[in-house]
């Protein structure tokens, strides 16, 4: 009953690792991996580009004219999407303006390299997990011997 109690308590030992220590360990050595990969065969990073659109809000611009008096009581000035009026009614002179709003759209390109990946297939996946399962399982008969042999021989 006790070596039963005992290979419980070892078992639990065993499996109380953390689940988030072990992925950023997992990560970490991937990183590294891509890292020498990269450095060994360039050939595996892929250079692509990705297109970003870019409105630009342009700058008010101020502009002075003069004219010299003009027959009749009102004048129109137009200079691409500027719009002026002037009106004169005896001694008061009336200027409206109007500019159209205006925005500037820009294409950029993004030059970035990715790693080419390629997925192994689904006999290539199960071999790998059958080799480890089969590790796990032989650690695990190796330790519960050895616990017993330990227990045999201190009785």
């Amino acid at each position: 009953m006790r070596i039963n109690f005992l290979i419980c308590v070892f078992l639990l030992v065993l499996s109380s690792c953390s689940f988030e220590g072990k992925m950023e360990k997992k990560l970490r050595k991937a990183e590294r991996k891509i890292e020498k990969l990269t450095i060994k065969y360039p050939q595996l990073l892929q250079k692509d580009t990705l297109y970003d659109t870019i409105s630009i809000i342009t700058k008010e611009i101020k502009m002075d004219t003069s004219f010299i008096d003009v027959p009749g009581d009102t004048a129109f000035i137009y200079k691409d999407k500027l719009k002026i009026k002037y009106v004169r009614v005896n001694d008061s002179v009336y200027i409206e303006g109007k500019c159209e709003s205006d925005t500037v759209t820009q294409f950029i390109k993004i030059p970035f390299e990715r790693v080419v990946v390629k997925e192994q297939g689904i006999i290539k996946e199960l071999t790998n997990n059958v080799k480890g399962i089969a590790v796990s399982l032989l650690l695990i008969v190796l330790g519960i011997l050895g616990i017993r042999f330990t227990f045999k021989l201190l009785r």
